[in-house]
């Protein structure tokens, strides 16, 4: 995945353990690998922390654990990468079951 971005989503819902928030420096260090912190601090605080599905509280990060939020979080992943629905359907728990015929 060489989007940073969706980088960061699918490390959130590959995290998620119920709604459990992750601190953004976790985050970073998560996503960089050697790549530049600075620069991915910029793509979370601008890009990532506008979706609408992804919360920051005093504790972290987090995609919340609703239907709604995993619907959302699964949708734009499905469009911005290249993972197989299977493995979405698979990784973000609370989406109905008829996800993506339901979109």
């Amino acid at each position: 995945m060489t989007d940073a971005a969706a980088t960061f989503v699918w490390k959130l819902a590959r995290r998620h353990s119920w709604g459990s928030p992750i601190p953004a420096a976790e985050l970073v260090r998560l996503v960089a690998g050697t790549g530049d912190h600075d620069e991915l601090r910029t793509t979370l605080e601008t890009e990532v922390l506008d979706l609408s599905f992804v919360v920051q509280s005093s504790d972290g990060i987090y995609i919340p654990n609703g239907q709604d939020a995993h619907r959302d979080a699964a949708g734009w992943l499905r469009e911005r990468t290249e993972l197989d629905e299977f493995v979405i359907a698979a990784t973000l728990s609370r989406l109905p079951d008829d996800w993506p015929d339901e979109e």
